[in-house]
């Protein structure tokens, strides 16, 4: 009978682990492979963020822009008929609603109104009747 010695193995210490490890990546490929599809998938949702509040940006700009024209046009309806007293416009913007509420030989307080899609724009215009000018315009609610 033939006896067999078995001898103990040094357990490899971490230098000589990663020696090995390098040699067979079998273990290393999942986090490398998870780590890039995090990376991938954060710059995917930061792109897709901020193309979203570009675009919401962009339409608040819009819907204020077409708000004041709409309040200019109101404005220079007042400064072509000095006479008028209170109307209102309706557009496929919304409906403004114009009062003249101080009237005097110089100067006029015109408040404006316009109601788009449920939602309430105030706005108050001091013009000069003499010069026809827009002296000051404040917003408000």
């Amino acid at each position: 009978m033939l006896l067999f010695r078995t001898a103990k193995r040094k357990e490899p210490r971490f230098i000589h682990l990663t020696g090995r490890l390098r040699h067979d990546e079998q273990g290393m490929i999942y986090p490398h492979v998870l780590l890039l599809l995090f990376l991938i998938s954060s710059a995917a949702i930061t792109a897709a963020d901020a193309a979203v509040t570009k675009m919401k940006t962009s339409d608040q700009l819009t819907e204020y822009y077409e708000i004041r024209v709409v309040e200019l046009m109101a404005i220079r309806d007042v400064l072509q008929h000095p006479e008028a007293s209170d109307f209102s416009i309706e557009t496929n913007k919304g409906t403004t609603t114009i009062q003249i509420t101080d009237r005097s030989e110089t100067e006029r307080k015109i408040r404006i109104t316009t109601m788009r899609e449920e939602r309430l724009f105030y706005s108050t215009f001091f013009l000069n009747t003499a010069q026809n000018r827009i002296m000051k315009r404040t917003e408000h609610n």
